[in-house]
Formats: structure tokens, sequence, C-alpha cells
């Protein structure tokens, strides 16, 4: 094995703790008018609860499936930042 501290390990189980979640923002009446599907702005993330930590040393791939009414409704992020925004 490397001394590396950017190689990953292979075939190897390792327990470490993640931040999963989403958070959305109402845009306001006035988006409404300008846009009526789109009442909210959010992000579906998975993140380290250590800012400090690269989630990339760890997780080769995000999936992210979203309803199919979104474009592209399968989301396949393999760096990070693993998050999709939206508006809907």
């Amino acid at each position: 094995m490397t001394n590396d501290t950017n190689s990953r390990l292979h075939n190897t189980t390792t327990c470490f703790p993640i931040s999963y979640g989403s958070i959305a923002f109402y845009l306001g009446k006035d988006n409404i008018h300008n846009n009526p599907t789109a009442t909210h702005r959010w992000t579906l993330y998975v993140r380290s609860p250590d800012p400090t930590y690269d989630l990339s040393q760890s997780i080769s791939k995000v999936i992210f499936q979203l309803h199919p009414s979104f474009p592209q409704p399968t989301r396949e992020l393999t760096q990070p930042p693993f998050e999709v925004t939206e508006m809907g």
C-alpha cells in the first residue's frame, strides 16, 4: 500500500459519518407570476459533517433520483460537491 493521501482503498470496508438531506426556500409571491411552476428553490445533498474532509476519498459517486417531471431525473455525481439544486 502506498502512502499517497490521494489513493483510494480498494476492497476495504470503512465507516465514517455523512450528512444527507434537503433544504428548500420559498421564492415568494412575485416569482409565482414569473414562473408558476417554480415556487421553491431546493437542494439535495450528501456532505461530510466535517467541512475539511474530502468525501471523494471515500465516495465514488452519488445518484439522486428526482421526480420524473424534471429534465434528466436521474442525476449521477462523481465528484464533490454531491449536491443537486433545482427550482420547482
